[in-house]
């Protein structure tokens, strides 16, 4: 009981030094420096002191170093060390909420009040705000607990100068890496809301160094090119959010530079494959972001493209794309990544970027798809529908030369003659998709289509057969005018 008394009186010290520190502190500080001293003793490991005189004294450490400023420095080199160790504590910290609660509150204030002198104890702050972001969020995101350590992330982001900031990101980094499960979000959310808040000539001055960066984080994907494909996926999805952060911000001159260096990460000689699932994914994202300014770049993803369409492509190739097991789970994303990026880049070109010769190239790779069985039947209808489809729509809306409409219909009833009903279903699909696109245009297109469609109207197979019928409606109810006079 005498403790228990004893544990109270100290947590009411603490209580009223903090009241007397907050109401008195400001005109006259140095009477206080000896109140930090010994909260700060109280808090170090070694003395093992009760839990809620510990909460106390952390809170005492929050008003009095936030009051103090410059004076407190002093203290740090006790004071940041021991308040690390407290966050390192977790089951301690679980256990008692109004523990973990002071802790984030001692550490707010210090970083708000001396973000100048908290260099040599950055890395360690960072661990520790990434490795409690997992704890807090499985408290629930209105948890105070949670509330608190967003509030911490964000002064962190935008109260420390990059130069401080981004060599303890890097070094933080390569702790991370290791241990990547639960803890690339949250260490990225840190750098990409830094790189937000960042004036342009501090983002010019440090450009290189945050490419070097984002080279080393890219390869996350290669370097675990074994693991769950969704994992990794969520995981470069964080490192791509954050240098897209990057992207908006640069003029196309600095960017330029930038996505070279990317494409030659990717495509050169001895990289690993997996380079171009991340290369295609970020592709995708920064045609998204940019949008009609990423057609000034994509020139050089034509080829790419279009090779890699070919190489992915069963119903032409039976070599494997990637030297792993999960080959087909693999180029299935590669294909789904490409398809979504061309998607975008005809979706808001507005500089006729499909000339001629970029059409050319790309056409027979694109319509090829249709007959690409890649990952089984459940797979290859999903693409088609959800990503090959409104690809190939688009590509004709995108064409600056309506004279290859023709060959593009053509090529694409051909599949109609296809051996496999899956394949003659899906032409069917997209020649509906391209009638509903061009709309009245399609009609120079239909002289060519008719007998395609009057044989498909008694195809063998019934679903086929009654795809086409659904097919001949759609496009009476596009066109404006009766078609089974043609029949």
């Amino acid at each position: 009981k005498a403790v228990e008394e004893q544990a109270i009186n100290r947590q009411t010290a603490l209580y009223t030094l903090k009241l007397l520190c907050k109401n008195f502190g400001r005109e006259n500080p140095e009477p206080f420096v000896p109140v930090l001293n010994a909260a700060v003793r109280l808090i170090a490991p070694e003395t093992k002191e009760e839990k809620n005189v510990l909460g106390s004294a952390l809170l005492c450490v929050a008003e009095v170093a936030s009051t103090l400023e410059a004076l407190a420095i002093p203290q740090l080199p006790s004071l940041m060390p021991s308040l690390l160790t407290t966050m390192k504590n977790t089951s301690e910290l679980v256990s008692a909420e109004v523990y973990l609660l002071s802790a984030l509150a001692a550490l707010q204030k210090v970083v708000e009040t001396l973000p100048h002198f908290i260099s040599p104890y950055l890395e360690g702050v960072l661990s520790q705000v990434i490795h409690l972001e997992k704890i807090t969020s499985e408290m629930g995101s209105a948890s105070q607990a949670h509330v608190r350590l967003t509030s911490l992330k964000k002064t962190l982001a935008t109260t420390l100068s990059p130069r401080v900031l981004l060599p303890a990101i890097n070094k933080t980094y390569k702790q991370i890496e290791k241990n990547w499960k639960n803890h690339m979000g949250p260490f990225m959310s840190i750098l990409q809301e830094h790189i937000g808040v960042m004036k342009k000539e501090e983002l010019a001055s440090h450009q290189s160094q945050l490419t070097v960066f984002f080279l080393e984080a890219l390869d996350f994907r290669a370097q675990h090119s074994e693991n769950d494909l969704e994992e990794i996926g969520k995981t470069e999805n964080c490192i791509i959010d954050c240098l897209v952060a990057m992207v908006v911000k640069l003029s196309e001159v600095t960017f330029r530079p930038l996505f070279f260096k990317l494409f030659d990460w990717a495509k050169t000689e001895d990289a690993p494959k997996d380079r171009l699932l991340t290369f295609y994914n970020v592709a995708d994202c920064i045609a998204e972001k940019l949008k009609g300014l990423f057609t000034l770049f994509a020139g050089h993803l034509v080829k790419p493209f279009a090779d890699t369409l070919n190489q992915v492509n069963i119903s032409k190739t039976d070599e494997a794309f990637f030297d792993s097991e999960n080959d087909p789970e693999k180029c299935c994303l590669l294909l789904q990544f490409i398809l979504n990026c061309l998607y975008k880049i005809f979706l808001f070109d507005t500089q006729h970027f499909l000339s001629k010769e970029r059409a050319e190239a790309l056409m027979m790779p694109l319509v090829d798809q249709l007959e690409n069985r890649l990952g089984g039947e459940e797979k290859f209808q999903e693409r088609v529908t959800k990503h090959l489809i409104p690809c190939i729509a688009q590509f004709s809306v995108a064409m600056a030369d309506d004279s290859l409409w023709k060959p593009l219909n053509y090529q694409i009833l051909l599949k109609t003659r296809d051996s496999s009903p899956k394949v003659r279903f899906a032409a069917l699909i997209t020649v509906l998709a391209l009638a509903e696109k061009l709309k009245e245009n399609y009609i120079v297109l239909l002289p060519e289509s008719i007998p395609f469609l009057a044989e498909l109207m008694e195809d063998e197979c019934e679903e086929v057969e009654q795809q086409c019928q659904k097919t001949v409606q759609h496009l009476e109810a596009v066109l404006g005018e009766p078609l089974q006079s043609y029949f």
